[in-house]
């Protein structure tokens, strides 16, 4: 090769190498190419010069307000199985934010079970929701319990305790045993309550076989408190649990109701624990301030049938017997020849079915249609509504008919049966005196009505 052309190439060489040298240190042009997350960035002379930010997740750093769910990047990732168990593992809980030892959602199914249950003329439905596999120490075992259709004549049904039993190894295990007391407040309403169930074991997971609920109520019916009992039998039902050795913390405790006080904390094994507050509307106590009216949440609904044509329902904030709306009411007129031979009496009585005591009176005419010679001042005395013996009503009336024709009435109101509605077989026993030689003599005669219901609005 000529000595011109070799210098010619050694300083072509040169020139590349050198043009080389100057591209491989040029990092940037402007701080845009050096941004990286949880730095700072800038471009000096070429080069990206980077801080990290502090808290920022992706700094390199594993900071205190950060975590494995929180920032991966710099705390690392939270997963793993856990020595001893095959559902458990190392996930993150609570939407994400804390790295615990649960099993991870994606494993977990929500399982929701309906039985109609038919107890004492009370139709009910339970329907209970959990996860499988259940986590003793998370998930709420929660109970619906509808009451569909309340027995004729009862009231006031109240939920008083539950118990849910399952077979572990064939032996009965009880997963929880508590009292409640939570009244309905009324047809088609419902009772909800979140069991926290537990079980003594050392294990981390494991299953129990054909649980079983029962759910103790009690009612009020012919004025006596009843009591009867739900079973919910969940045969061939594999129920499988975890029971890690972590605490999660407390979830959300507030559940609406001004009449309980919400805690949860280590006292409470972080479960949300709701104490009836004394005196509160919704303390799930029918307190001597309240009543059906002023707290319904307590005292259970005013309203229900309190009779063939009674509703009950509110005045004046007080749970009182209403006449229901459309009932049909019969006039009812007797007609009653009475020959008692001293005197003659055409007598008609008048009445209502039902008839209303608080606005109505059975009414009794009694007139004067022949009398023999020599008998004068023919009077009527009493006039008394009876069943049996029990007097039902009286009124004196104590007037007299002086010449044929003439009419004397008597109202007799009905004061002295059941309320808010009674019926009553009434025989009406009507007093009577006259003079007949100068002397005043006395008798009584009686009339048979027929079987009159009774109705009280107003009354409690």
């Amino acid at each position: 090769m000529k000595k011109g052309v070799k210098v010619v190439l050694f300083v072509g060489l040169l020139a590349f190498a050198i043009i080389l040298a100057g591209c491989a240190k040029k990092e940037c042009a402007k701080a845009a190419d050096c941004d990286k997350q949880g730095y700072t960035s800038s471009c000096v002379d070429n080069k990206c010069v980077r801080t990290p930010i502090p808290g920022a997740c992706g700094n390199g750093q594993c900071e205190t307000t950060e975590n494995e769910c929180i920032c991966a990047a710099d705390c690392g990732t939270c997963a793993g199985a856990v020595p001893g168990s095959t559902l458990l593992q190392k996930t993150c809980i609570n939407d994400d934010t804390v790295c615990s030892i649960a099993v991870p959602q994606a494993n977990v199914k929500p399982v929701s079970v309906t039985n109609p249950i038919n107890s004492l003329g009370n139709q009910f439905k339970v329907t209970v929701t959990y996860n499988q596999p259940f986590n003793f120490k998370r998930d709420p075992f929660t109970v619906r319990t509808t009451l569909d259709t309340i027995a004729t004549g009862a009231s006031d049904v109240r939920i008083i305790g539950y118990e849910l039993s399952a077979l572990k190894n064939k032996q009965n295990v009880i997963l929880i045993d508590s009292d409640a007391n939570k009244p309905f407040s009324g047809k088609g309403a419902a009772v909800s309550d979140d069991l926290h169930l537990d079980l003594v074991t050392a294990d981390l997971e494991g299953s129990v076989t054909d649980p079983q609920l029962k759910i103790d109520y009690e009612y009020t019916i012919s004025s006596q408190r009843k009591t009867g009992q739900l079973l919910s039998p969940y045969r061939g039902t594999t129920f499988l649990w975890v029971k890690p050795n972590v605490d999660y913390g407390c979830p959300d405790c507030d559940d609406g109701n001004a009449g309980t006080e919400d805690t949860c904390g280590p006292e409470t094994q972080f479960f949300c624990e709701h104490t009836p507050i004394a005196g509160a509307c919704g303390n799930f106590q029918c307190d001597g301030n309240e009543n059906k009216c002023t707290c319904a949440a307590d005292c259970g609904p005013c309203s229900g049938s309190a009779g063939q044509y009674m509703d009950l329902g509110c005045q004046s904030q007080a749970c009182v017997a209403q006449v229901r709306s459309g009932i049909q009411v019969t006039p009812v007129s007797l007609f009653d020849d009475r020959n008692l031979n001293i005197f003659h009496l055409n007598n008609r009585y008048t009445y209502n079915k039902p008839f209303n005591t608080v606005t109505e009176r059975l009414r009794a005419e009694f007139t004067l249609y022949e009398v023999q010679a020599g008998i004068s001042k023919v009077r009527i005395e009493t006039v008394r509504a009876l069943d049996g013996s029990k007097e039902l009503g009286f009124v004196v009336v104590n007037q007299e008919l002086n010449a044929v024709g003439q009419t004397v009435t008597a109202d007799v109101p009905i004061t002295f049966v059941a309320r808010p509605e009674a019926q009553h077989t009434v025989t009406l026993s009507v007093a009577y005196s006259y003079e007949q030689n100068a002397q005043v003599k006395k008798g009584t005669f009686t009339k048979s009505l027929e079987k009159i219901t009774f109705i009280t609005p107003g009354s409690i």
